[in-house]
């Protein structure tokens, strides 16, 4: 885009429209052609291949020569493959409509283009450019949705961002999920030799364990930070995971560990529904994975904030009276599938399960009961939330789209073995992915048949114990519920590792007291 915009000719056009960004891996130059060459009328439309920047001048001198009224002038570029291999993925479109002899003659800053496939200016998806020329000629168009002007100014910074983003991205995601390991395996051998380490030793283990949810909100939040360099972003996470363990073991200090943890998840929560209301904006271009500009969700809550709501309310939820806490998860669910809060549908499946199982299973239920309870108050959740997608926005959404996409029972059967193919897709190119699905696996052996390190911390507290297991039956709900499953339960597997070592730890600590 800084590129493309130096050309005056196009800055031009970028001031009387705008100028957008795109996954630049598309296709979306074939999609124009062919629903141009498709159109019973071509009279006047106009397709041109350029190669090289140098060559839109050519083109660009015909403009003025045009003699109909108005005019859209549109102008995509993809990604170039040296570009794309430094990390660069993204495209650029440049668009305005109007008098021909006014398009490239504009004066002062370029400004932004937007959708409702992306509400975010300076942003659209790969669709767009397609469903603006099918707009245009009166075509229909099943994908995408028209560009339109902004007052906001073209996303040079934002391009700038997303490159830095991309350059953090993969070493961040090690070095957190490393951290996660490590701090797991040192909770655990902790706990096995609890009785030959000092309660010291015991409390700063329980302390690195304690600290992984707050990596998981400021991987997350960095999204806010003026630059995404090693020199921001490092400090920034110590500083987040620093503060959240003080915060912790403050309140741990006056009133236990158990209210620590709903001290912790409240405030997490707390965060997160500010970034509900505000649109999600951290979201754009995070380090925990699933940046907007990845192409894959455009507003919202990206699927890998999912085990963050998950734990975090399994964590506040456990003190709470057993209807309060239904009610919470209830709440978090509708918030992250509404159409103007979260839009994740996946999300608010996980959450209305997490809901209906916490009710039975804290009325210790049979296991019959807990599946009838659990898949009742799913279906009229989720039927709720389909509702509100359908008829209480006319703005298109990624529920909308997934609904209008899915015909009768087994058009969403074959739907979501689509999607669970994905998932495993993503698994294969990349084995750490691995971790989260296998790890949450072996905690849930480890919660319901506890070693006694572990089941010494759930005497007396089932409430505890039963959060844990929400949250790791949750996962699975997540992972099946979502295309990305294993990045949907990567944090909900770091809560749940997290609050058995910390609460372990603790229960070992009080124990050589004695």
């Amino acid at each position: 885009m800084p590129e493309l915009l130096q050309i005056p000719e196009l800055r031009r056009l970028a001031t009387r429209g705008g100028a957008a960004l795109m996954n630049g891996r598309s296709d979306a130059q074939d999609e124009i052609r062919g629903l141009v060459e498709g159109a019973p009328d071509r009279a006047g439309v106009e397709i041109a291949n350029v190669r090289r920047v140098d060559g839109l001048a050519v083109v660009l001198g015909k403009i003025a020569s045009i003699d109909r009224n108005p005019t859209l002038l549109m102008v995509v570029a993809t990604s170039p493959s040296a570009a794309s291999a430094g990390g660069d993925e993204l495209g650029t479109v440049i668009a305005a409509w109007g008098d021909p002899s006014e398009l490239l003659a504009a004066e002062g800053p370029p400004r932004a283009l937007t959708t409702d496939s992306t509400r975010r200016p300076g942003v659209i998806a790969d669709v767009d450019p397609a469903a603006t020329v099918a707009e245009w000629l009166g075509l229909p168009y099943d994908a995408g949705a028209p560009m339109e002007r902004t007052g906001e100014p073209a996303p040079l910074d934002l391009y700038e961002r997303y490159l830095q983003q991309r350059r953090l991205a993969v070493p961040v995601a090690a070095g957190a999920w490393g951290l996660m390991l490590l701090f797991g395996l040192a909770g655990f051998l902790a706990l096995a030799f609890r009785e030959r380490v000092s309660p010291g030793t015991l409390a700063v283990a329980g302390a690195l364990a304690g600290s992984l949810p707050w990596l998981a909100l400021g991987l997350l939040l960095v999204g806010h930070l003026p630059s995404l360099t090693v020199a921001t972003v490092v400090p920034f996470l110590m500083v987040t995971m620093i503060a959240g363990v003080a915060f912790d073991r403050w309140v741990e200090a006056r009133r236990g560990i158990f209210v620590a943890l709903t001290a912790r998840g409240g405030v997490i929560l707390g965060v997160l529904a500010i970034e509900a209301a505000l649109g999600w904006p951290a979201a754009v271009t995070p380090l925990a994975g699933g940046g907007q500009l990845d192409g894959g969700r455009f507003f919202g809550m990206p699927n890998v904030e999912i085990g963050i709501v998950l734990g975090s309310a399994m964590f506040a939820a456990h003190r709470l009276r057993v209807g309060t806490g239904v009610l919470l998860l209830i709440a978090c669910a509708v918030v992250t599938g509404s159409p103007w809060t979260g839009s994740n549908f996946g999300a608010a499946i996980t959450l209305f399960a997490a809901a209906g199982m916490w009710l039975a299973i804290r009325r210790r239920r049979p296991w019959w009961m807990i599946v009838l309870v659990t898949g009742a108050i799913t279906a009229i959740g989720t039927a709720a939330v389909a509702l509100m997608h359908r008829y209480l926005t006319d703005r298109p959404t990624h529920v909308t789209a997934f609904l209008e996409e899915t015909h009768g029972i087994v058009g969403a059967i074959e739907r979501q073995l689509e999607r669970l193919g994905v998932g495993l897709d993503l698994i294969t190119d990349n084995p750490l992915a691995l971790v989260p699905v296998v790890g949450t696996l072996v905690l849930l052996v480890v919660v319901l048949r506890p070693p006694a390190a572990i089941a010494q911390s759930f005497e007396g507290h089932d409430a505890w114990r039963d959060a844990v297991l929400v949250i790791l039956l949750g996962s699975i709900v997540a992972y099946l519920s979502e295309d990305t499953g294993a990045a949907a339960i990567g944090f909900a597997f770091g809560f749940a590792l997290s609050g058995l070592i910390d609460v372990s730890l603790d229960s070992a600590r009080r124990m050589i007291a004695r």
